[in-house]
């Protein structure tokens, strides 16, 4: 058995995978902390582009609304503090409609805030009313149309952890087990798929992690990790 033909094909394979990762290397987006702002504020990227925080002016620091990141300290120029927003990130640090709200610690009273928003090919999950006692809406865009779309949430953590989805095999979802099943529902003819459901009463600040799987494409949305107000 000649093994020589494999061994270069899956070479000559990795060697493709690596001068794509190359040639796909992303945009890196450069924000400037000033005196009392960021600038620019909103920034909306790619999957795979890099923020690089520039300290300009002023004593500041980069922290995430939702402690999914953050910069340390105060600290005064020269200083920067980077993020790429690739995939392994979006996985392991999961924020609510891809959307990553930021601020400054020391200014945050006076409006020193920001925001990254990053778009994907795959569906996008938005959590919104998430409030104990409430109804709460899980939505998700650029499902496939009139597929079934799969909700799920951890109380848990993040993960990742590889889930079987039947047909579609193992995925790698953005939550840590035990994983609980929400009720299932299908996309419209846009792509996209919502679900409400009632909040329990009594358990706000409760930390929860959600995910939906679109089963059309056998592709997982965002995950998003949310505090129950």
């Amino acid at each position: 058995m000649n093994c020589t033909r494999p061994l270069q094909l899956l070479f000559s394979l990795a060697l493709a995978v690596a001068a794509t990762s190359v040639a796909s290397a992303q945009t890196t987006h450069q924000v400037d902390l000033g005196s009392i702002s960021f600038s620019p504020k909103n920034i909306t990227i790619q999957e795979g582009d890099t923020v690089l925080w520039n300290w300009v002016t002023g004593k500041h620091n980069v922290v995430s609304f939702d402690g999914l990141f953050s910069s340390g300290a105060t600290v005064s120029p020269p200083f920067t503090y980077s993020i790429t927003f690739d995939a392994n990130f979006l996985a392991s640090v999961p924020a609510n409609g891809n959307v990553y709200d930021y601020y400054c610690a020391p200014h945050l009273a006076i409006g020193m805030v920001g925001s990254v928003t990053v778009l994907t090919a795959n569906p996008v999950l938005t959590v919104d009313n998430l409030v104990a006692g409430s109804a709460a809406t899980l939505t998700v865009e650029n499902a496939t149309p009139q597929n079934p779309v799969a909700f799920a949430y951890s109380r848990a953590g993040a993960g990742p952890n590889l889930v079987p989805v039947g047909a579609c095999g193992l995925v790698n979802a953005s939550l840590s087990f035990p994983i609980e099943l929400l009720p299932q529902t299908n996309a419209d003819g846009n792509g996209i798929a919502a679900l409400s459901l009632n909040v329990p009463a009594g358990i706000s600040g409760m930390s929860v992690w959600v995910q939906a799987f679109d089963f059309g494409s056998c592709s997982l949305s965002n995950g998003a990790t949310m505090v129950i107000g």
